[in-house]
C-alpha cells in the first residue's frame, strides 16, 4: 500500500458533512475522541515532525579538557513521516514517538565518547532511521562551548523524501 492509498483503506467516519472541506473542521479538533477523521480524495502526502533546540550533554571532543566533562549540545531534528494514519486516528502508536526519539538520542550521546561532531551526528542519524523507520531526516548538531564565544556544528541530511 502506498501512503496515498491510506485515505481509501481506512473506514469512513460515522458523520456525513455537506461541505467538501468539513474534514478541516474535524482536523481542528471538532470531533469526538477516537473518531477517525475523513480525508479528501487521495493526494500527495508529505509530513515531517521536528524537535528543535533540544539541549543535551554529550561525551564529545578531541582535547583533554573536553574529555574531562560532558559537553553541551543543541540538536535540531526534522524527520519525515509518510503516513496519514496518525492524522486520522490521533493515536500515538500510529506515528513516531518523538519523546522516545529524544530519550534514545540522550542515551547515545552519553553511551561512549565521540571525538568529532561528524561522528556523533552520523550515529544519531543512523539511530533515528533504523530504530524509528524514518525514510528521511535532517539533523543539526551544535556544540555550544568549544571555544569562548563560538559555536561549531554540522548539519546533515540522510535518506530520501517521499
Amino acid at each position: 500500500m502506498k501512503p496515498n492509498d491510506l485515505a481509501l483503506a481506512l473506514p469512513e467516519p460515522r458523520y456525513a458533512h455537506p461541505h467538501p472541506n468539513a474534514w478541516l473542521t474535524l482536523a481542528a479538533g471538532h470531533v469526538p475522541r477516537g473518531e477517525v477523521l475523513a480525508h479528501p480524495a487521495p493526494q500527495s502526502v508529505r509530513s515531517s515532525l521536528f524537535v528543535r533546540r533540544l539541549r543535551m550533554d554529550a561525551r564529545i571532543g578531541v582535547y583533554d579538557w573536553e574529555k574531562a566533562e560532558p559537553q553541551p549540545l543543541l540538536i535540531d531534528l526534522e524527520f519525515e513521516t509518510a503516513s496519514l494514519l496518525a492524522c486520522r486516528t490521533d493515536h500515538l502508536g500510529d506515528t513516531v514517538d518523538y519523546a522516545e526519539v529524544v530519550a534514545r538520542l540522550r542515551e547515545l550521546s552519553m553511551a561512549r565518547h565521540f571525538e568529532l561532531v561528524e561522528a556523533l551526528a552520523e550515529a544519531m542519524a543512523l539511530l533515528v532511521q533504523r530504530e524509528f523507520d524514518v525514510p528521511w531526516l535532517r539533523l543539526t548538531l551544535t556544540k555550544l562551548a568549544p571555544f569562548p564565544g563560538a559555536e561549531v556544528g554540522i548539519e546533515l541530511e540522510r535518506g530520501r523524501r517521499a
